[in-house]
């Protein structure tokens, strides 16, 4: 036992997950209070400001998902990664001198974007909190690649550490200015980490073809990840615009805690990507397949699980915070449309492997088009409440999700039937539940009827779920298994 303990002390993937969850428990706590300390009007009002840094993130032309890409795949070649990062470094500050001009641009020729939000009180704050956001996202991807676990998990855990003290300070608007603060102080902290202990030396590098390669590898990337992003933020967005600021305030409650459920195995992810670019990469077909089954069968078994217990469990949270009871609806939409978002894990991760960023960004673009007119429809023709237009993200993600794993298949050359798709992308174990649960949300049921779809994803779940346990226990006792 203690030989075990030794074991597990000194793995480094334990060691980040452990403080992960840790820093997940605090944004939970955070979570709550801000919600009750700022109630649902300040909520929607921080909500803009969290909408419009979103916006900022991914507008960042791909640059760190292109270069995380390159350096996964060759890691080994320290020169080359050194150059493409220095190249990198450059693009991002031509890059914060754009984003620096359209915030100006707006102010003199008062456009008023965010009028609605008071947001011209806040915007030179959020426009430093964007422009350092690109550059600690860059040099995290570099970070993981590396195997650097500390410092991804200091930068990931400072904001929530520093919005904890400041929570039970303030209220209002002071304690949203308050948050802004941390915020800033936060990724000055973390920029300063990463320019210190960066394990490649960090020199801005004015190289036209390097540009080209980070762009052509990367443009495909930007438009990928901000379409495919940009669904579940202009789902916000028509929320900020067709509905009260109380109504958005509630919406981002619902959508805060939902998101947070799912955090639970983003930090597991967020480590084994590079890996399984890696190996998606450099194997075989058949070698492709089985990692991808392993990897998808647990990733999708839990994520399922966590959001049904979440929905179960609103009504507790609900008890704290009572001004945010007419969320109930939103949260439990919400939280299915965010669980049936894990079905598409792995095969992004592939075709980015197999070097297929301008087909997948095409996908994820049409997803996104799919998602603005069924959102227009919600709030314009059938003039929905705010709660129901979780419904355009979910068909708009199950529109990608199908496509996305029909070009996957066909990439390791498996067969690829209408019906071996759809049982690829969305299994009968876990479709089954989910149906169910969509039923007792809409219907607005008791919630002690959440348990039932519960009680049957584990009676049919059974297999998948003790060996999705068995997967995360051999990663906590071996780190080989994904070795970073």
């Amino acid at each position: 036992m203690k030989g075990l303990f030794i074991l597990i002390s000194k793995n480094k993937i334990f060691q980040y997950i452990f403080s992960r969850y840790l820093t997940y428990l605090i944004q939970f706590i955070n979570t709550i209070f801000i919600a009750i300390n700022l109630g649902p009007f300040y909520l929607g009002i921080w909500g803009f400001i969290l909408l419009v840094l979103q916006y900022i993130g991914q507008f960042d032309l791909g640059i760190a998902h292109s270069v995380n890409a390159i350096i996964s795949i060759n890691k080994q070649k320290n020169n080359s990664s050194q150059e493409i990062i220095g190249s990198a470094l450059t693009l991002l500050m031509l890059l914060s001198f754009v984003v620096t001009f359209l915030f100006i641009f707006n102010q003199v020729f008062e456009i008023n974007i965010g009028k609605k939000y008071n947001f011209d009180k806040y915007y030179i704050f959020v426009l430093i909190i964007g422009i350092i956001g690109y550059f600690n996202n860059l040099l995290s991807n570099v970070f993981r690649v590396h195997g650097h676990i500390l410092e991804i998990a200091i930068n990931q855990s400072i904001f929530p550490i520093s919005c904890l003290i400041v929570i039970f300070n303030f209220k209002g608007d002071n304690l949203i200015l308050a948050m802004i603060t941390a915020n800033i102080f936060s990724f000055f902290l973390s920029f300063s980490l990463f320019i210190y202990r960066s394990p490649i030396k960090l020199k801005p590098l004015w190289d036209l073809n390097l540009f080209k390669t980070i762009q052509l590898k990367g443009f495909h990337l930007f438009i990928y990840n901000t379409s495919f992003y940009l669904i579940a933020i202009s789902t916000k967005s028509f929320v900020s615009y067709y509905y009260s600021i109380n109504e958005f305030g509630l919406y981002t409650f619902a959508f805060s805690l939902a998101n947070a459920i799912i955090l639970f195995l983003g930090s597991l992810s967020f480590l084994i990507f590079p890996k399984v670019i890696n190996r998606l990469a450099n194997n075989n077909d058949n070698n492709s397949n089985r990692i991808l089954t392993k990897l998808r069968d647990s990733y999708i078994t839990i994520s399922h699980l966590l959001i049904l217990i979440s929905v179960f469990l609103f009504p507790v949270f609900i008890l704290f915070t009572p001004q945010y009871e007419n969320s109930t609806l939103a949260f439990g939409l919400v939280a299915l449309t965010v669980g049936l978002y894990s079905n598409a894990f792995g095969y992004s991760s592939l075709l980015i492997a197999k070097n297929k960023e301008k087909r997948l960004s095409r996908l994820s673009f049409y997803a996104f088009l799919i998602n603005l007119i069924l959102c227009y429809l919600i709030t314009n023709i059938l003039n929905l409440s705010f709660s129901w237009i979780s419904i355009a993200t979910m068909i708009s993600y199950f529109f990608f999700i199908s496509l996305i794993t029909k070009e996957g298949r066909e990439a390791i050359k498996l067969e690829n039937t209408v019906n071996l798709v759809f049982n690829d992308a969305f299994p009968i174990r876990i479709i089954i539940p989910f149906i169910t649960s969509f039923f007792i949300i809409s219907f607005s049921f008791h919630f002690i009827f959440n348990l039932i779809p519960i009680f049957l994803f584990i009676l049919i779940n059974y297999k998948n779920l003790i060996s999705s346990i068995t997967q995360m226990k051999e990663i906590i006792i071996r780190p080989s298994v994904i070795d970073i």
